[in-house]
């Protein structure tokens, strides 16, 4: 499949779960409440932390090396059978020790039932093998599968969760979303590869994933990791808090994600394949659109924070503002930190980069969770996360000028913030003209905010990467 192609169908994948995520997320927060929903955000989160250990550095690892033997039918059928192996192995030990957590933590052990329902999504985890279709490049595939799974799972959030005591269905539809994607991708992977004992080689990505899963752990500490530490050490309230600014924030930087994933399978082929040549040109093309894209959805997030909590999460989340508008930067500083890790450093496989990055933004996180979140609880979670993030973030600028892989852009960074200022200005002026009125303020804002960046890019700068992607985009939607 085409690379721009790739490029559109996850950019679509990505709008579409964006929408979906902005009709479910209002309907869940004013029907579940903040502390229903702080409870189930807490639950997830800690299996999430113990899906973390059983897929030990599987995403990365996997797309990487499905993609080095894509057209190799005997490698790539021992690829992904020593990887299927391997977490399988991991996913039995560390089932053990989620049972024996749940069983004798008190604050795992008062919502058992949860975690009991629970442990489906961390079976489940090690089967959903997203790295083959993405190694594959089989973008189609993925948007395919995930839209139709995403509109039977918002179609059972409306029929079945209608009232607060729902939570607890809330979350088996939730985990039922896992179990049916990784049911379907093993069974369609039958058509791609061959699943078989012969040939395999565990050791060399035994190493591999604790290199990468230690990156990842080490993520965690910042990001997972937190919203469990905030259950802990604070109340269910305050975890919703966090969640409706994460929740946000993160359907907000998907939409360069949804660009980054697409890439770096292409990436890391044209490394292994040595065309230095295209490689540097595509992560160029991918800072631009990282500067183009971030800036304006940073700074309206950040002005519109109230408005846009008020109207998707109605009341009682008065408590996510400010967390919200102290995450929004990590738009642009994750998706910097995207380009540098996923699209430079792991193609070019500085595993050890990676590694010692994570632990920074580790240690960060863990010596300001322990001083900030008891006391300023969602605020100081938010903080941690934006420190941790921005630490990992500078290394990572700091590693690529060291080791002559790239200099960092701060020209182009520079422009790109002279020219977002309108978006301020925009903003500021229809918060004065239609004080008090959400709606009409947060519409007239993003519409007119829209209309500027539009101008900008494509007849005053013309950003020649922001109109291909809009081509692309349009051809997809078109024949589609």
């Amino acid at each position: 499949m085409g690379f721009k192609k790739n490029i559109a169908y996850n950019i679509a994948l990505t709008l579409s779960s964006y929408l979906i995520g902005i009709i479910t997320f209002p309907y869940i927060s004013r029907v579940l409440g903040v502390a229903n929903i702080g409870i189930v955000s807490f639950v997830d989160s800690t299996i999430n932390y113990f899906v973390l250990f059983s897929t030990l550095g599987a995403a990365v690892i996997g797309t990487r090396e499905i993609s080095k033997y894509k057209n190799d039918k005997v490698k790539l059928n021992a690829v992904f059978s020593s990887l299927i192996i391997i977490y399988s192995i991991y996913t039995l030990i560390v089932v053990v020790v989620y049972f024996l957590a749940v069983t004798f933590i008190d604050k795992l052990n008062i919502h058992q039932e949860l975690f009991f329902i629970g442990i489906a999504k961390l079976i489940f985890s090690v089967f959903l093998i997203e790295w083959l279709y993405k190694g594959l490049e089989n973008f189609k595939y993925i948007t395919t599968r995930t839209l139709i799974i995403k509109i039977c799972y918002v179609i059972s959030l409306f029929i079945f969760v209608n009232s607060r005591e729902d939570y607890k269905i809330y979350f088996l539809l939730t985990t039922i979303t896992v179990v049916v994607n990784a049911s379907i991708n093993i069974l369609y992977s039958k058509k791609l590869v061959k699943f078989s004992f012969a040939e395999i080689s565990l050791k060399p990505y035994f190493k591999q994933s604790f290199y990468l899963g230690s990156y990842s752990l080490l993520t965690s500490m910042y990001t997972t990791f937190n919203i469990m530490y905030l259950g802990f050490v604070s109340d269910k309230v305050q975890v919703g808090y966090y969640w409706a600014a994460l929740t946000l924030y993160s359907a907000l930087l998907g939409f360069f994600s949804a660009f980054t994933s697409a890439m770096m399978p292409r990436m890391s082929a044209l490394h292994f394949s040595g065309n230095k040549e295209i490689f540097n040109k595509l992560i160029h093309k991918s800072i631009n659109i990282l500067f183009a894209l971030s800036l304006p959805i940073m700074i309206g997030a950040i002005m519109l924070a109230p408005q846009i909590i008020r109207i998707l999460s109605g009341p009682g989340f008065e408590g996510a503002i400010i967390p919200m508008q102290i995450i929004m930067p990590l738009v642009l500083i994750i998706g910097i930190a995207q380009v540098l890790a996923i699209q430079v450093l792991i193609p070019m496989q500085k595993d050890n980069l990676i590694l010692f990055a994570s632990f920074i933004g580790a240690i960060t996180g863990i010596i300001l969770n322990v001083i900030l979140v008891k006391k300023l609880e969602a605020t100081g979670t938010a903080i941690v996360l934006l420190c941790s993030e921005l630490a990992v973030t500078v290394f990572y600028i700091y590693a690529i000028w060291k080791n002559n892989i790239l200099v960092f852009p701060w020209r182009l960074l520079v422009k790109n913030l002279f020219f977002a200022s309108p978006y301020i200005i925009i903003c500021f002026f229809f918060l004065k003209v239609f004080n008090g009125k959400n709606v009409l303020i947060l519409v007239s804002s993003v519409t007119l905010s829209m209309l500027y960046f539009s101008v900008l890019n494509i007849f005053i700068i013309k950003n020649t990467e922001i109109i291909t992607l809009v081509k692309s985009l349009k051809t997809y939607l078109t024949k589609h």
